[in-house]
């Protein structure tokens, strides 16, 4: 297969499963396995996806986090954007102190596929639960430091492959008695520092420069995921995150039990 299709096809991937709650690190492992070492831990590719995606998050919620910007300027300040923006701060702070601490043996998991099939269970059952929980009144914007630093935990432990960021994230969210979009629209934009922050710290790393098939990969994973985030407050307004849980079901079975033939 042409290496441009290959881009497309990874982008693609990484657009949907960023932030379908069904565990992007994962889908990703899985078909580069299938296209040679080449695309195996390409380190300026996985930069150039997940900068794709973390731009859609930018467009997607630009309203939302201008409005952030806004209310924690002086001479506008408003006292509940000033705590919600600490709060993403802290939610930052306990996720990146934990994939520091922890980065060298999570990524040690990578290589156990059967360990991220069967955290695709875990995931399933989180969607499952998140589609079950009660809906709260609790007005937009509300949130406690306490919801941010357990919400950074449940961040940090998506770091195993199979676990999803966004399912376990608004799993959290709404468990602490978000309402369900505004947990997915606190899950994503307190995101984007920890992308950008682990795409920083793999480009260091990088050994090559950007190439027609990273900016190709870049462009359809920022489409894809605005079409998937769009999709995503879609399912989750109408009580429809069931239909990830199965699927997580389907595609962590079917690969445990075919292991074992």
């Amino acid at each position: 297969m042409p290496e441009i299709l290959i881009a497309l096809l990874l982008g693609t991937v990484q657009g949907l499963t960023e932030f379908l709650p069904v565990s992007s690190s994962g889908h990703l492992a899985i078909l580069q396995g299938f296209f040679g070492e080449k695309w195996i831990g390409d380190l300026v590719f996985d930069v150039s996806v997940h900068l794709g995606t973390t731009l859609a998050v930018v467009v997607f919620f630009f309203r939302e986090i201008i409005d952030l910007i806004k209310g924690i300027i002086p001479g506008h300040i408003q006292t509940d954007k000033v705590k919600i923006v600490g709060c993403i701060l802290l939610t930052t702070i306990v996720t990146g102190i934990l994939g520091l601490v922890f980065r060298n043996p999570f990524e040690s998991l990578f290589s156990m596929p059967k360990l991220a099939a069967a955290m695709l269970l875990v995931t399933g059952i989180l969607t499952f639960l998140t589609d079950r929980m009660k809906s709260t009144d609790r007005p937009y914007g509300r949130i406690r430091f306490i919801d941010a630093v357990i919400i950074g935990l449940f961040q940090a432990i998506a770091i195993i492959p199979g676990i999803s960021r966004s399912g376990s994230t608004i799993f959290a969210g709404v468990a602490l008695g978000m309402d369900r979009t505004w947990a997915a629209s606190y899950s994503f934009i307190a995101a984007i520092p920890v992308i950008l922050g682990a795409v920083a710290l793999e480009w260091s790393g990088a050994d090559h420069g950007i190439t027609i098939c990273d900016v190709a990969g870049t462009l359809t994973a920022f489409i894809v995921g605005l079409i998937s985030l769009k999709f995503l407050v879609w399912t989750l307004r109408r009580h429809n995150f069931f239909i990830f849980s199965v699927y997580c079901w389907l595609v962590g079975i079917i690969y445990l039990a075919a292991s074992m033939v």
